[in-house]
């Protein structure tokens, strides 16, 4: 195992144990994620910090605020990691309502949105981009009418930050969705999701989806199935590049690993949220040689625009997932 990554790995797990013993009221899913970030920046949770910031958000929104609810920790997490999170949140609170003016609906998915906006573009361009997420999610809506909904406003948000042409870039996301469903991949949100991310990779359409498949067919061989809310995870792991075998098995050595750590068991994460975790990490340790350079990769775009869709589709997948365990909570 990658001494680098298996050290992250050993961080995670201190994490997670920092934020059950202080976050008690949070769901487990939603700490897994916030130490997973954590470890990837190679950075100790700070209770204190986030409470801090956890408290200013809710003196600065509403009870029924899209900052409140799952939101509140990921959100607060996420600002830990800025040197003045009041002026960072201010700024996501400014581009929130020129969202909403765009006529983007109140969602839990649209703070994440906000945030990819904010942290990824200069201010004097949020006007520009802005109407850029508006033309690619309207792009999204004119191609698939019934399945584009609030979940897709992040990854709007992810293909606007870029300098992609959106009627192009449109264009080879649903070839990818296409190509992707001949490859086996059940048509619906999460497929579409999958090919959203695929546009940002520069290989030809055919080659994206193929590795794509391989990928996913090979880490279900090692048992480390994704499930189909983790399919942005997989388009992340396409991009990247290298060898697929290599991150498989660093994926499956990740998972093995913590699997035998406390909260990471059987009986403490679904399978799939544990291979999207270690799959973060091996993600993480691959964005970073292609910063230093020793690993090449094709791309359309700055890793700046793998690093936010790595997490957001991460955060996403959260949020999928303590949605549906809050669902099942409250009708059992």
């Amino acid at each position: 195992m990658n001494i680098e990554i298996k050290g992250k790995a050993n961080l995670m797990e201190e994490n997670y144990k920092e934020l059950k013993g202080n976050f008690k009221w949070d769901t487990g899913i939603l700490k897994h994620f916030c130490a997973m970030m954590h470890a990837v920046r190679g950075e100790r949770v700070n209770a204190d910090k986030i409470k801090e910031i956890k408290n200013y958000i809710k003196e600065e929104t509403g009870w029924t605020s899209d900052y409140r609810g799952n939101n509140l920790l990921i959100i607060s997490t996420l600002l830990c990691f800025e040197e003045n999170y009041k002026s960072f949140f201010k700024n996501m609170v400014e581009v929130h309502a020129k969202m909403r003016q765009y006529g983007f609906r109140k969602s839990e998915y649209l703070p994440l949105a906000t945030y990819t906006i904010v942290k990824d573009v200069p201010e004097e361009q949020w006007n520009c981009k802005l109407q850029r997420m508006d033309e690619f999610y309207k792009g999204m809506k004119e191609k698939h009418f019934w399945l584009t909904s609030t979940d897709d406003y992040v990854f709007a948000a992810v293909l606007a930050a870029t300098d992609l042409d959106v009627k192009e870039t449109m264009e080879k996301v649903e070839e990818c969705y296409k190509a992707l469903n001949e490859e086996g991949f059940s048509k619906g949100n999460d497929l579409q999701t999958l090919s959203h991310i695929m546009a940002l990779g520069e290989e030809s359409v055919y080659e994206k989806c193929k590795k794509a498949n391989s990928l996913y067919n090979k880490l279900k061989d090692e048992k480390c199935k994704l499930k189909y809310s983790g399919l942005a995870t997989l388009g992340v792991l396409t991009l990247i590049g290298g060898n697929e075998n290599q991150i498989v098995r660093e994926i499956k050595e990740v998972n093995d690993f913590i699997y035998e750590k406390d909260g990471y068991g059987m009986w403490s994460l679904d399978k799939s949220m544990r291979t999207i975790l270690s799959a973060n990490l091996v993600c993480d340790f691959y964005i970073d040689e292609m910063k230093k350079g020793v690993l090449k990769v094709a791309l359309a775009n700055s890793i700046n625009a793998i690093i936010i869709a790595q997490e957001q589709a991460a955060i996403a997948a959260c949020i999928i997932a303590s949605t549906a365990a809050a669902s099942s909570s409250s009708s059992s």
